[in-house]
């Protein structure tokens, strides 16, 4: 059995979706009553559940003693807190551990387990690559793109939360509906967007990719997955990162990819006075998106997960 694990948010489960869906004899690891089990169940993933709520070291170790999986041949982590009793899981019992990082800086648990790893995968190239540490993209869902699977959503302006929602972006729809046609992912604040009049709104989307084909212009916060799919398809971006993640790797990320031309970055400080000034420079200026989806396609790697399932022999 392949053991797949990590989660909290879509930047640490979608990856390892699309490595499951291309697997057999696989289960997804992860916390009960999580966003990583829903995701699971809805892609008819086998999922095992651990008691884990927070990041206690009393509450890993309780969870790792917890656990019982058959005979495992590797463990395949994206990090998070709750990756942490697999992992020592695997240490415990002698399963070779894999790691794979989403974002431009290696997070807290993979940096802590790289050492007992076999392998490192890293979506992006790293100022300091150790021989272990290979770039392989980042596998996504993005398959069967069609352009007319949301033919009836007319919008300019694509505004995407994250999969945990964002308050600040679903808020930019009573400023931005006045000159543009919006549609707002709104995730856990939909209940207080639905009735909007004149944008478009959603909880969420299952196939997103194919919704980000609709826009002129995607405004999203800076998490691994999303901006991988952004780039895969080539939209011109605003990127309004969260300044409260885990190293502050949303704003790192963000600041990677406006230095490589791949987006604006812009602080959620300044957004409600810039937003529109962003919005106009990008849509006026169709040299200035061209070279951003230029840059976009330079730094996305395609079959990222057939790379990975080569490397890891299964």
């Amino acid at each position: 059995m392949i053991v797949l694990t990590g989660g909290k948010t879509g930047g640490h489960i979608m990856p390892l979706l699309a490595i499951a869906k291309n697997i057999h004899n696989v289960c997804y690891v992860g916390s009960k009553d999580s966003l990583e089990e829903r995701l699971c169940k809805s892609h008819q993933i086998p999922f095992i559940g651990m008691d884990l709520k927070n990041n206690h070291l009393i509450s890993i170790f309780r969870a790792m003693l917890h656990l019982k999986l058959p005979t495992v041949k590797l463990i395949l982590s994206t990090g998070g807190y709750i990756s942490f009793p697999v992992l020592l899981y695997g240490i415990f019992h002698h399963i070779p551990i894999y790691l794979l990082e989403e974002n431009v800086i290696i997070g807290r648990t993979n940096r802590f387990f790289a050492k007992f790893s076999k392998k490192v995968f890293l979506t992006y190239p790293l100022d300091k690559m150790k021989k272990k540490y290979q770039v392989v993209g980042l596998p996504t869902l993005t398959h069967n793109l069609s352009y007319t699977a949301y033919n009836e959503v007319d919008v300019d302006i694509l505004i995407i939360g994250g999969s945990l929602g964002s308050k600040p972006l679903c808020d930019l729809v009573h400023t931005l509906k006045k000159e543009y046609k919006v549609c707002l992912i709104a995730g856990r604040y939909y209940e207080e967007y639905k009735d909007i009049p004149d944008i478009r709104v959603f909880s969420y989307v299952s196939d997103l990719p194919n919704l980000m084909l609709q826009a002129k212009l995607i405004i999203s916060r800076a998490g691994a997955s999303t901006t991988y799919e952004i780039f895969s398809i080539g939209r011109p971006c605003i990127l309004v990162p969260s300044m409260s993640t885990s190293q502050n790797h949303q704003y790192l990320n963000a600041l990677f990819f406006e230095n490589k031309g791949c987006c604006k970055l812009l602080k959620e400080k300044d957004m409600e006075k810039d937003i529109i000034k962003y919005i106009a420079n990008i849509l006026e200026n169709p040299e200035h998106r061209v070279e951003m989806l230029k840059a976009q396609e330079k730094l996305i790697i395609r079959n990222s997960c057939e790379k990975m399932i080569k490397e890891l022999g299964i």
